[in-house]
């Protein structure tokens, strides 16, 4: 009976260390994305130092703070692509993604859409 429930220990302790581990991380937000383009006057340069350019993303303090992000890293907006984190938003804004569109008309065009995943590709 000793032998049998030593025998069922170890076969469980060898289960648990070969159960297979989680590859990737998966880090993900529900968000508002809006749009933005810098103005004539404005030097366009981002919270990261680079230059504003489409397929950069601007994100609230807290979905910084969140997710983990650091400059560089790219973000999946669900149903708009894959943008690069270079720029972050006001203190006053709270699960929030602002896109960098090349005109002011697109941006304005765009206008607010609720609900986006907003996914931390690894």
């Amino acid at each position: 009976m000793k032998k049998m429930a030593i025998a069922i220990m170890c076969f469980l302790a060898v289960g648990v260390l070969a159960w297979p581990r989680p590859t990737m991380c998966v880090t993900m937000s529900i968000v508002t994305v809006t749009a933005y383009h810098h103005c004539p006057g404005s030097r366009g340069i981002t919270a990261s130092g680079c230059r504003v350019k489409t397929g950069m993303v601007a994100v609230s303090r807290d979905l910084e703070r969140n997710l983990r992000l650091d400059f560089g890293d790219r973000l999946l907006l669900h149903g708009m692509g894959v943008f690069e984190f270079q720029d972050r938003m006001a203190p006053r804004w709270h699960k929030k993604a602002d896109i960098y569109l090349s005109n002011q008309r697109k941006a304005r065009r765009f206008g607010v859409r609720r609900y986006v995943v907003l996914v931390k590709l690894v």
